[in-house]
């Protein structure tokens, strides 16, 4: 029984095989005007979007962006939190937590921006 056991537990840590299908996703989003520190209705002339991503794509985004950033550079110095970023997107992952991805879109010129600050 252990073994079954260890054997199902080892496949859940594998990564899942590409098929080319697509899959669902799990997140918030924010539609604004201004920054992200001082948010505004947004307006013809200044719109952004701010998205969060959990679960598997976080995590496996996560897993793509390392190494860690360094603690002190990091937003958070908690034990257990880990921060990885490139270029706009951020992901963090804290120990008994979901994985978490953060990233920006100017709608005007769709570029990609920040989708979280410290």
């Amino acid at each position: 029984m252990a073994l079954a056991l260890f054997s199902t537990a080892h496949a859940a840590d594998k990564p899942r095989e590409w098929s080319g299908e697509p899959r669902p996703l799990r997140g918030d989003y924010q539609i604004y005007g201004g920054t992200l520190s001082d948010m505004l209705p947004p307006t013809r002339n200044d719109r952004k979007v701010a998205i969060m991503l959990k679960g598997e794509l976080a995590r496996e985004l996560f897993d793509q962006l390392g190494p860690d950033v360094k603690q002190e550079q990091a937003c958070n110095s908690s034990a257990g939190y880990r921060e990885r970023r490139r270029g706009d997107i951020t992901c963090v992952h804290t120990k008994g937590a979901a994985y978490e991805c953060y990233f920006g879109l100017d709608l005007r010129t769709g570029k990609g921006t920040y989708g979280a600050i410290c």
